[in-house]
């Protein structure tokens, strides 16, 4: 039987956004399980599920890591924000395998007392590299993995090329993490916590890394290890 990973969505009419994870997920070993807000409670969603998927997406409210409102913040959803850091939440302490994808690593991050750069380029104006997206299509830059974590395992490299959409960032990491991977300009794009078997977090898109046979074999790595650690749930 395939590992029932649940992806968080506010309604029936957001499970198309999804289509990208849908994909990776079926295409490496997993059937997935969309936790539609409201349609039960997040308690029992856990107990369908045997792994979680935290997509990328809009910003956070700031006020979910005690930050003012930043000019530069958009596509704010405060019930996805609930839906998700509470499921969160509820998986980690239930030991389920969690991978968070760019939007994901930051919910993971705020959750366990972390904060965000909320907008890269009033931070670093003049040496950060390109990480949002350029004309609708992802920008590119290399990341260095530490040795030895999660990452580092399944990816099998210290320095690899990954794509990149995302103009906000983890900036002090929450409870528990560990920083796992770094881009040049010090962005966090990794964070892993050692104590678990996995809860993972990545800051790129490794859904949509699709365009080279390297990034088609980091994706299938990287999501294979996950479902592969989920397989150790199954129900």
């Amino acid at each position: 039987m395939a590992p029932k990973i649940g992806i968080p969505v506010v309604d029936e009419t957001a499970k198309g956004n999804f289509d990208n994870y849908k994909n990776a997920i079926e295409e490496h070993g997993g059937e997935v399980c969309f936790l539609v807000r409201d349609a039960n409670s997040n308690e029992d969603f856990i107990l369908e599920i045997n792994g979680l998927l935290l997509p990328g997406g809009g910003d956070i409210h700031p006020e979910n890591f005690n930050q003012e409102w930043h000019p530069k913040i958009k596509y704010v959803d405060e019930d996805r924000d609930d839906l998700e850091l509470t499921l969160f939440e509820e998986a980690y302490n239930k030991d389920i395998p969690i991978l968070g994808i760019c939007r994901g690593i930051q919910i993971m991050s705020v959750a366990m007392g972390g904060d965000l750069y909320q907008d890269i380029d009033s931070v670093y104006p003049s040496q950060a590299l390109t990480h949002p997206a350029e004309n609708k299509k992802d920008s590119k830059h290399n990341i260095e993995i530490v040795p030895g974590s999660k990452l580092g395992s399944i990816i099998g490299e210290k320095v690899v090329e990954v794509n990149s959409a995302h103009h906000q960032a983890v900036n002090e990491i929450g409870d528990g993490f560990v920083v796992t991977a770094r881009s040049s300009d010090g962005i966090i794009e990794a964070i892993e916590n050692p104590s678990k078997d996995f809860v993972l977090g990545v800051q790129y898109h490794p859904e949509r890394m699709i365009g080279s046979p390297e990034f088609k074999e980091h994706r299938r790595k990287l999501f294979e290890g996950f479902i592969q650690a989920t397989k150790t749930k199954t129900k």
